[in-house]
């Protein structure tokens, strides 16, 4: 299974279409027990989620999940990941992770002291507390950046309908030469490829009137093959013909984020749509947008940043 289930909304209030706010402990009991049903055996967390580590901890104990977490932005002047990692151990109930990513591609960019943090990275990984390592990444040019000087298992990218910058063929072939396997995450956009409808200026903030045609585009496209827009923001991953080559997943995993049981049943669902959906490459090509104002939630001029 694909599909890696999200653990943002566990601690915090997240996303533009997100109307429950904060999951409470007892639908993140439901989720994950319906995960599990469903064959989705892996989570991804990271200590910037609030308490949603500490959540599942009191939830997974015993519980055979794969475990991502991420090392928090780190400020010029530290020069340690362990305490944060050993946090997040200690929160998730957990003496070690399937994977562990900075979750700020600038430590290993520009931060003083990167070499001394990511061979701190490796000696986890060297004494099996972390099977893979890496990093989460906004740009191909931060993961080529990060590359040049560190050798990385997984890269966790923004993909979706509109975002397409990391399974263009060029930058598909870079990851198999190199061995780098990517965790898709931002399917939705936050929630903002599944408002109902077309796009209407009650439902979403003014700052998305420039988007409006390529907003109402992807509608019609998903009207015109008679499926949700569910399973059409899915298929950009589902369909891709790039995931395998030489035997290489490129996309490891597919990390979607629910409020409750429910949405993950329709996600599950739209995903085997998604796959059997027939559609052209350019049909989803089409709606590729270069706009970063549009593709980057973090540049959102809303209230739900």
């Amino acid at each position: 299974m694909k599909l890696a289930l999200g653990t943002v909304q566990f601690g915090l209030d997240y996303g533009i279409s997100n109307s429950h706010g904060k999951v409470c402990k007892s639908q993140v009991n439901d989720i994950l027990d319906k995960a599990l049903s469903l064959g989705i055996n892996t989570l991804d967390c990271a200590g910037a989620y609030g308490d949603s580590e500490q959540v599942l901890g009191k939830l997974i104990n015993n519980v055979d999940f794969n475990i991502i977490t991420k090392i928090p932005k780190l400020s010029d002047d530290e020069t340690s990941i362990l305490e944060y990692f050993q946090q997040s151990l200690q929160s998730l109930n957990r003496n070690k992770v399937q994977t562990l990513l900075f979750h700020s591609a600038e430590n290993l960019i520009n931060h003083p002291y990167k070499k001394t943090l990511f061979q701190q990275l490796i000696k986890l990984k060297q004494t099996g507390l972390v099977n893979e390592i890496g990093v989460s990444v906004y740009t191909p040019k931060q993961l080529q950046d990060i590359h040049q000087q560190f050798v990385i298992d997984v890269a966790q990218v923004p993909i979706n309908i509109f975002d397409q910058r990391f399974i263009e063929p060029n930058f598909i072939n870079f990851c198999v030469q190199k061995k780098i396997k990517l965790h898709a995450r931002s399917l939705f956009l936050q929630g903002l490829l599944l408002f109902d409808g077309k796009v209407d200026e009650n439902k979403l903030p003014e700052y998305f009137e420039p988007f409006k045609n390529k907003l109402n585009a992807f509608s019609d496209l998903a009207q015109h093959l008679a499926c949700s827009k569910l399973t059409l923001a899915l298929a950009i991953v589902a369909q891709n013909s790039h995931n395998i080559q030489h035997g290489f997943h490129v996309i490891e995993h597919i990390v979607v984020g629910v409020c409750n049981s429910l949405q993950l049943i329709e996600i599950v669902d739209a995903y085997e749509q998604a796959q059997k959906l027939t559609i052209n490459d350019e049909n989803l090509t089409t709606l590729a947008d270069s706009r970063l104002e549009l593709i980057n939630p973090s540049l959102w001029s809303t209230s739900h940043q």
